[in-house]
C-alpha cells in the first residue's frame, strides 16, 4: 500500500504470505502488528504534542517504542479515537480485531479458517486506508 513505512509494508506483506501458507493465526498477528505501527506513527507524528495534551501522564514516554512497552494497544486505540484519528464506531471494530488478534497470538481454542483470515486481512487494510485518509495532528 502507498504512504506506509517499510515496516508496515513489510508486515502487511508477511500476512498475506502466511494466508497463501496456510499459517492464519500468524496472519491475523502480521497484520494487526503492521495497523498497529501505523497508529503508533500518526500518534506520534506532531513528537506526541497532541498525545500528551491528551494524557499527560504519558509524557515520559517520548518514543513510540516506549509507548509499545508501556501503553496496551486498547489504550492507545482509546486515545487515537479522542485525537479524532478513529470514530467512535471504528474503535468498536478496531477493539474486536483485537480481541481475534490476541486470540491468535496466545494459546485459545480459536482457529481460523481461510476465509476468516483473509476477511480480518482485508478489513485492516480497509482500516488502514481509512486512517491514511484522516488529517495529520
Amino acid at each position: 500500500m502507498q504512504g506506509l513505512s517499510l515496516l508496515q509494508n513489510e508486515l502487511l506483506g508477511d500476512a498475506i504470505r502466511c494466508v497463501e501458507r496456510g499459517l492464519y493465526r500468524a496472519a491475523h498477528v502480521m497484520a494487526w502488528a503492521g495497523f498497529m505501527d501505523l497508529v503508533e506513527s500518526r500518534l506520534s507524528e506532531d513528537g506526541f504534542a497532541k498525545l500528551h495534551s491528551l494524557r499527560p501522564k504519558w509524557t515520559v514516554f517520548t518514543t513510540v517504542e516506549d509507548l509499545r512497552e508501556n501503553i496496551v494497544e486498547y489504550q492507545l486505540l482509546e486515545a487515537a479515537r479522542d485525537l479524532g484519528l478513529l470514530s467512535k464506531a471504528a474503535t468498536k471494530a478496531l477493539l474486536g480485531l483485537l480481541s481475534k488478534r490476541n486470540e491468535c497470538a496466545h494459546p485459545s481454542g480459536y482457529s481460523p479458517s481461510l476465509n476468516e483470515s483473509l476477511g480480518y486481512v482485508s478489513e485492516i487494510l480497509g482500516r488502514i486506508e481509512a486512517l491514511q485518509g484522516k488529517p495529520p495532528l
